[in-house]
């Protein structure tokens, strides 16, 4: 079941990120987030953007996140959004990731975007192909990009266009976020 992030489910959503910050060069972090840290981003995040999780119908676990950011803080980019999906280890392969990000495309369509705008490290062949099948075309490679791990890596710019800009119709303003989470 893909449902808005709650207060509980912090402890599972920062315990699924943090190996990925230790174990691998997906996340150019280096130190693993405490929970308070990782809820004040939730917290920032959910002021104006959808966070989801996919919780799993017979466990009840926690199996993923996807989120929407801001692309950049420029009132001019309102329109492009920056997208995040996290998947538990031994949930990848089964369809959670395209879920999750089923979910987040249509809302960031109900909303009013234009684009969603995906960074990934070159590096991480899983995620640029599932980019790549779910409608994103690369718009730029930046090698040498970051260090991680006594290596250099680089990083894609991908985008997904929602909508087509047309300079002959107003652009109507984003829808609101609503609500998700009760604090």
């Amino acid at each position: 079941m893909i449902r808005p992030i709650r207060l509980s489910d912090i402890p599972a959503c920062v315990s699924l990120y943090n190996r990925y910050i230790t174990d691998t060069t997906v996340t150019f972090e280096f130190d693993p987030l405490t929970e308070e840290q990782f809820c004040d981003r939730v917290r920032r995040i959910t002021q104006n953007y959808p966070y989801y999780v996919y919780e799993d119908d017979e466990t009840g676990a926690v199996l993923g996140y996807a989120y929407l950011d801001c692309y950049s803080e420029r009132k001019a980019y309102r329109f492009t959004c920056d997208l995040s999906i996290y998947l538990a280890m031994d949930a990848r392969g089964r369809g959670i990731g395209r879920a999750l990000y089923e979910a987040i495309e249509a809302e960031a369509y109900r909303r009013g975007f234009y684009s969603v705008v995906a960074i990934v490290t070159g590096e991480n062949r899983a995620s640029m192909a599932f980019h790549e099948a779910m409608g994103f075309e690369i718009m730029a490679d930046f090698p040498d990009m970051g260090h991680k791990f006594g290596r250099w890596l680089s990083v894609r710019y991908y985008r997904k266009k929602l909508r087509t800009a047309s300079p002959d119709r107003e652009t109507e303003e984003l829808l609101p976020q609503e609500p998700s989470m009760q604090w």
